[in-house]
């Protein structure tokens, strides 16, 4: 048997593994998050198994990057949002290098040897920094939206206290630094 078909064997094993780790950290919530797969009713428990069948099949089939880095990009966007903190957030990868270990280890060492668990490993790293650079693209986004609202609030806050006189042709920085001056 090839590792590739020994890995499609027990890639919903992997999958169903994966995702109850993963949805543990979530406590009462998990059940719902679980259960229901409705991309409706329940957009993150969807998106996030949609994720890591995309994930497990890219680990075991030739990769396809796009259809990895689309399913990164919609883990690392969710986790972004959930204010997680990055270790937290990419956890999920280690988690699976766990599994994988715990689960199949034995396996994969007498029958394929060393080295093809740690091109499994070496993928699963891969993988992870990749979804790290969109996890930090995406909290930069969110931190940068964060701060223009700010802005806005305080400009209408001073606006309405009438600390600022509006000059449409003067943008928002300039005019709160042209009121400081005066």
């Amino acid at each position: 048997m090839k590792f590739k078909e020994f890995l499609q064997d027990k890639q919903s094993k992997l999958l169903e593994l994966w995702l109850n780790k993963f949805w543990a950290d979530f406590g009462e919530s998990a059940y719902y998050f679980k259960k229901e797969i409705d991309p409706f009713t329940n957009p993150f428990g969807y998106h996030t198994r949609v994720a890591f069948e995309k994930i497990l099949k890219g680990l075991i089939e030739e990769l396809n990057w796009d259809e990895i880095e689309e399913a990164l990009q919609k883990l690392a966007q969710i986790r972004a949002v959930q204010e997680n903190t990055p270790s937290k957030a990419g956890k999920m990868f280690l988690i699976l290098k766990g599994i994988i270990r715990e689960n199949l280890g034995e396996e994969i060492l007498e029958n394929f040897g060393i080295s093809t668990l740690l091109d499994l490993e070496d993928k699963i790293n891969v993988f992870m920094l990749r979804y790290f650079d969109f996890y930090q693209a995406y909290r930069e986004k969110l931190y940068e939206l964060r701060v223009e609202e700010f802005k806005r609030n305080n400009f209408l806050l001073l606006k309405r206290a009438g600390l600022i006189e509006e000059n449409s042709n003067i943008p928002l920085e300039e005019n709160l630094y042209h009121h400081k001056k005066q």
